[in-house]
C-alpha cells in the first residue's frame, strides 16, 4: 500500500470513530439513567438526571436542526 492509501484509511477510520463517540454521548446525554456504563465498563458515569423541561427542550432543538 502506499502512502496515500494508508493516510485514506486512518482518516476514513478516525471519521466513523468520532461519528460513533459523537452518536453514544449525544443519546447519553438525553438518557434519563443515573447509572451509565459503556463500551464493557470502560466508561462509567454516575450523574444527576436533568429534569423534563430540559430534556423537551432539546428534544424540540435537535428536531428543529434535523429540518435545516
Amino acid at each position: 500500500m502506499t502512502g496515500a492509501e494508508i493516510i485514506a484509511i486512518l482518516s476514513v477510520a478516525g471519521t466513523v470513530t468520532a461519528t460513533l463517540i459523537t452518536t453514544v454521548f449525544s443519546s447519553m446525554a438525553l438518557s434519563r439513567c443515573t447509572d451509565i456504563s459503556c463500551c464493557f465498563d470502560c466508561f462509567l458515569c454516575k450523574r444527576d438526571v436533568v429534569s423534563e423541561q430540559v430534556v423537551a427542550r432539546q428534544v424540540e432543538l435537535n428536531a428543529e436542526n434535523n429540518n435545516i
